[in-house]
């Protein structure tokens, strides 16, 4: 009796946690890598959004608008909303302070 279970075990509930295991690691890569690129495109936006003020100083708010996401376009990284670039310039204005 003893025996079977233990081949049981053998046979069913270590290739399971086996599976189980490599469906974690594979969901942590996902997610850490999905992060990693989150912050690409936050550090590409602030500083997209510091050269537009720079360029074009203050008000000018479409011409810097158009600025920031054609230069994302060109970069390849995906177009923002209003709300994504304002939320930037909030960010940039409260480090600055």
């Amino acid at each position: 009796m003893a025996e079977m279970v233990k081949e049981w075990l053998v046979q069913v509930v270590v290739p399971g946690l086996g599976a189980a295991l490599l469906v974690a690691v594979i969901s942590f890569v996902r997610q850490y890598a999905a992060q990693l690129k989150d912050e690409k495109m936050r550090q590409a936006l602030l500083a997209l959004v510091q050269a537009a003020e720079q360029l074009y100083g203050a008000g000018k708010g479409k011409a810097k608008r158009r600025f920031v996401r054609e230069k994302m376009k060109q970069k390849g990284l995906d177009d923002l909303g209003r709300e994504e670039l304002e939320a930037a310039v909030y960010k940039l204005k409260a480090e600055g302070s």
